[in-house]
């Protein structure tokens, strides 16, 4: 069966005249590297619009973020409301992506299987941090990339597939649910600095003129 690896953005390529052996070898596995994280299109797919294969993509990218940064989080947070929210991401995401997979396989479609390496540096940076900064870069984390995920399954919830359309509708409920939740803890997180002289929220100002 034929493949056809969907680039849905530009990607720009540089080559070197020197040493070709090594540089055909290098290029070879950039390439399959790269592939893992696209959306790959069998030969008798269905012809699907491209806000359906983007949202496909995207969604995709989505679950694998919030799944392994959860994962890092929940085995090293020692606060508990953290640890339970990040083990309700890992459970929910792994759902809606064996969904997402099985949709996709419907329609002729394999997932990428990989985060490309902007979005695996995010989750990277948070080996490099400890304790609180790391509770903190999390939840920003999780507000960034569930904000996106939002984005991205409301696209698909205007696709012209149906069953792409009722499963995106489908899922934006739980996801937004997700979204304010991570808001509650990420205010939670910020409360406490109000007196200790880290107050980037400015809380002890608002609480002031609460006052």
């Amino acid at each position: 069966m034929k493949k056809y690896i969907l680039y849905l953005f530009p990607l720009v390529f540089a080559a070197c005249s020197n040493d070709k052996a090594n540089e055909n070898k290098t290029s070879e596995n950039t390439l399959t590297a790269r592939a893992d994280t696209l959306l790959i299109k069998n030969d008798e797919a269905t012809d699907l619009d491209t806000g359906s294969r983007f949202f496909l993509e995207r969604a995709a990218y989505a679950n694998m973020i919030q799944i392994e940064s959860s994962n890092r989080i929940a085995s090293k947070t020692t606060n508990n409301e953290l640890k339970t929210y990040a083990e309700m991401l890992i459970t929910d995401h792994k759902a809606v992506n064996t969904q997402l997979t099985q949709l996709a396989q419907s329609k002729g479609y394999e997932l990428p299987s990989l985060l490309p390496d902007s979005k695996m540096q995010l989750i990277d940076k948070m080996d490099e941090l400890k304790d609180e900064g790391r509770n903190e870069y999390y939840v920003r984390l999780m507000i960034n990339e569930q904000q996106h995920a939002i984005d991205a399954f409301a696209l698909g919830s205007r696709s012209e597939d149906k069953e792409i359309n009722n499963f995106a509708t489908g899922s934006l409920p739980k996801l937004k649910q997700h979204y304010q939740q991570v808001l509650k803890i990420d205010t939670a997180l910020q409360v406490p600095k109000a007196n200790q002289g880290d107050d980037p929220l400015k809380i002890s100002n608002r609480n002031k003129q609460a006052g």
